[in-house]
């Protein structure tokens, strides 16, 4: 038994593990997640309704989306492709995840509303051609190693017209230095979220000073398995990101701190949003 607990409480090396994809991809906790994203309680995997209709504003006012081609990467059941869509904006979207993409196009039928939405990794399939706006919205970059942030850049260059901007928001400082390591256990935690049947869990937090990066892994025992979650978030400099950007092809427009209103404790700015687009 201490050895078990001591391999569950041994700190990964950063981006060591991905897990990402299961949240999406399993079955039941691809139905919490879509769960998640819907409720109105909780900011855990989308901004609240309203945050949203005011950030979909700003992004109309800024790019004009009538008519335009516009691509969400990560685009979940379909919060912001719709409000897309609504605006003129030929909307696709694209996510790994089989139930959200299934609520999106049934709320896009129900609207009236034609937007392509394919079931894909944006890390590893083709994205959708010829797009005016590429957005990744709520801090999905963060989730990705350098590795994949440069496959992904490199995808996102090569579909953007020239012209087409690239939008997306991540995680500040402030946000990095309000974590704190540390170490839960519990019975059925967040609710059952993790498994339909009994199981507990321990979540351990790291923190990374040299790269700005929190894990939350999730262990959790189950009667007949044990399994991990890797959850990774880096934070950046503004200075470091636009850095990164311009050695992938890209120069920063704009940058926007705390775009879609979620300030931290005491006013701290703990995202913020940048316009990029391909380097002349």
């Amino acid at each position: 038994m201490f050895d078990q607990l001591a391999t569950i409480h041994q700190r990964p090396l950063p981006f060591s593990v991905y897990t990402a994809d299961l949240l999406w991809t399993e079955p039941y906790l691809a139905k919490q997640m879509l769960q998640y994203h819907l409720n109105q309680d909780t900011d855990l995997a989308s901004r609240p309704l309203p945050r949203i209709d005011d950030l979909v504003g700003w992004i109309d006012e800024t790019f004009s989306l009538d008519g335009k081609a516009v691509c969400d990467l990560g685009c979940g059941p379909g919060l912001y492709a719709q409000r897309f869509a609504a605006r003129g904006a030929r909307v696709s979207g694209v996510d790994f995840s089989v139930h959200s993409i299934a609520h999106a196009r049934k709320a896009a039928n129900q609207a009236g509303l034609a937007i392509a939405y394919e079931v894909d990794d944006y890390l590893q399939g083709s994205l959708p051609g010829e797009q005016d706006l590429i957005t990744l919205i709520y801090c999905d970059l963060c989730a990705l190693s350098p590795e994949q942030r440069a496959t992904l850049y490199a995808k996102i260059r090569a579909v953007l017209k020239p012209g087409g901007h690239f939008l997306f928001d991540v995680s500040a400082p402030a946000a990095y230095q309000a974590r704190s390591e540390g170490c839960e256990f519990g019975f059925r935690t967040m609710n059952g979220f993790w498994a339909e049947g009994d199981y507990y869990s321990f979540q351990n937090t790291f923190k990374y000073d040299a790269d700005m990066l929190v894990l939350d892994q999730f262990t959790i025992i189950e009667p007949q398995r044990t399994w991990q979650v890797f959850n990774w978030i880096q934070s950046f400099e503004k200075k470091a990101l636009a850095a990164e950007l311009a050695e992938h092809g890209f120069e920063v427009v704009s940058m926007h701190d705390d775009l879609g209103g979620t300030g931290g404790k005491d006013g701290a700015v703990e995202t913020y949003g940048v316009v990029a687009r391909i380097k002349a």
